[in-house]
């Protein structure tokens, strides 16, 4: 496991640790029907709240699906760094999640009676170009949706792109340290071979002195 998936990993629990911190609850209408009231923190949770499961697991299974395909898709190749780049995978990712967003919105269920401001509360998730009849999306929880996809996209781009930067510049450095060593490996292999030619021409110069010389 490298460090890019470590980091998918913190990602994805601290995800879970919040959605399960201020999970989604149900109240109960004077009708005695259950309808979405909204996320609450777990210890300051409704008298009457009923915490949403569905929504809750549809909630976990998004932040893990993500992290599976982010933890796959990053995974080192032969040269021990990711196949992929992180920034990249980001910002595929984002888009993929807010297409099924707006593919499968929130709908509405039919007015309750009881329920403030007249409303239907959240009733499920449907395919938006499909389905009879006159349905309304509900807009709240749509927001909440778009918003956890943007922030949590920022937030991993951030992390993992910042790590990307790191290495990039510690092989950089790495690449200057490996020319600089090299440089002064062939100036050192120059200034001896000058030194060896200098030598050279002085013997051969002292040799055709001394055989001009008179004997």
């Amino acid at each position: 496991m490298n460090r890019f998936q470590k980091l998918v990993l913190v990602l994805a629990l601290a995800n879970a640790v919040l959605i399960a911190l201020f999970p989604p609850y149900d109240v109960e209408s004077l009708a005695g029907t259950p309808v979405f009231d909204a996320f609450h923190p777990l210890f300051a949770a409704p008298a009457n709240g009923l915490i949403n499961a569905n929504l809750l697991y549809a909630a976990l299974f998004g932040v893990f699906a993500n992290a599976a395909v982010l933890w796959l898709a990053l995974a080192s190749g032969k040269d021990g760094r990711p196949r992929f780049d992180s920034g990249n995978l980001v910002v595929i990712l984002a888009i993929a999640n807010l297409a099924l967003v707006f593919l499968f919105p929130p709908y509405e269920t039919p007015p309750v009676s009881g329920k403030f401001g007249g409303g239907g509360g959240f009733d499920s998730f449907q395919f938006a170009l499909g389905g009879t009849g006159r349905r309304t999306i509900f807009i709240p929880l749509l927001y909440i949706e778009v918003i956890f996809a943007l922030l949590n996209a920022c937030l991993a781009w951030l992390v993992l792109r910042e790590r990307t930067a790191a290495s990039v510049m510690d092989e950089a450095i790495g690449e200057m340290i490996s020319q600089d060593e090299q440089s002064k490996a062939d100036l050192e292999a120059r200034i001896k071979q000058g030194v060896e030619d200098r030598i050279r021409e002085e013997a051969k110069a002292a040799g055709r002195a001394a055989r001009g010389k008179p004997h």
